[in-house]
């Protein structure tokens, strides 16, 4: 019967395996603990992004009220309840206009009337945060817009 050979000394001390060992755990729980973290962030972020976002359109009414009554109130009326412009103020426009057509109206102007090119890229003197917050504002009114079948013609 052979011999049993002589085993070789370990290559590794035992306090050096053990300290790794120790090390691996450790990484392994943080990895567990980001994990989990990001599937919760990623969970609520949905509710974060729609509530910066009601927040973003609080803010932009808010000065955008101030942008209107500045700029725009002299022919559209205050609070865009109608002057020598149309009334903005409407159901029948809000609800017939986009944010989009409303930005591009105000940014270009309308040819053939007294509506001037309010952006900076047409000669004016707003820039387009300025005109998204003009947007936000008549958006705004909206919920308590009165029913004004002529809003084209203004205030009489």
């Amino acid at each position: 019967m052979p011999r049993d050979a002589p085993k070789p000394a370990a290559f590794e001390p035992q306090w050096l395996q053990r300290s790794l060992d120790r090390h691996y755990t450790w990484g392994l729980v943080f990895m567990v603990v980001l994990i989990l973290g990001f599937v919760l962030y990623g969970i609520q972020e949905p509710s974060l992004r729609a509530r910066a976002t009601r927040e973003q359109q609080r803010t932009y009414a808010q000065l955008g009220e101030g942008l209107f009554a500045n700029n725009c109130a002299t022919c559209h009326g205050h609070a865009a309840t109608g002057g020598t412009a149309p009334t903005l103020n409407a159901k029948q426009f809000l609800a017939s206009t986009s944010d989009e057509q409303a930005r591009l109206l105000i940014s270009g102007g309308v040819s053939g009337t007294s509506m001037p090119a309010w952006s900076l890229d047409f000669g004016g003197p707003l820039t387009d945060e300025q005109i998204r917050q003009l947007v936000a504002y008549l958006r705004s009114l909206e919920p308590n817009a009165p029913s004004v079948p002529d809003w084209r013609q203004g205030k009489p």
